[in-house]
């Protein structure tokens, strides 16, 4: 073999390796796609039904108050994620919420809550 083989044999080499690199890409992008897709038509359709609300939270004087997104209604408070998980499930027992938006600081907060409620496998509403 000599260089000219060799170099033709490293181009081949590096054309097959591109190809499987950009069809890897695109299945998934696909595929990721597709999962993202499924879990917003999931959220979408516990909105719809319902059996999801999205929560704006404020906080005040180290209280946190959660309000629907949708309708501005009262839903509950309370000083950390989880006094709102107990008072939320006493409220809507058969309901799931979502922290959607409102106050930064609150939201950033809450969302660290929720990080360590979870390394605790301990089940929460969703962020």
């Amino acid at each position: 073999m000599d260089f000219g083989d060799f170099l033709i044999w490293l181009g081949l080499a590096w054309l097959a390796f591109a190809v499987t690199v950009a069809v890897l890409e695109a299945l998934l992008t696909v595929w990721f796609k597709h999962r993202m897709s499924n879990k917003l038509t999931a959220v979408g359709l516990a909105l719809d039904e319902e059996k999801l609300i999205a929560l704006t939270v404020e906080v005040d004087n180290n209280q946190y108050f959660c309000y629907d997104s949708i309708t501005k209604d009262f839903v509950c408070q309370g000083s950390d994620l989880t006094e709102i998980r107990e008072r939320f499930r006493e409220r809507y027992p058969d309901k799931d919420a979502a922290i959607y938006d409102g106050d930064e600081s609150a939201v950033a907060t809450l969302k660290s809550q929720l990080k360590e409620l979870k390394a605790n496998n301990e089940n929460s509403i969703g962020v």
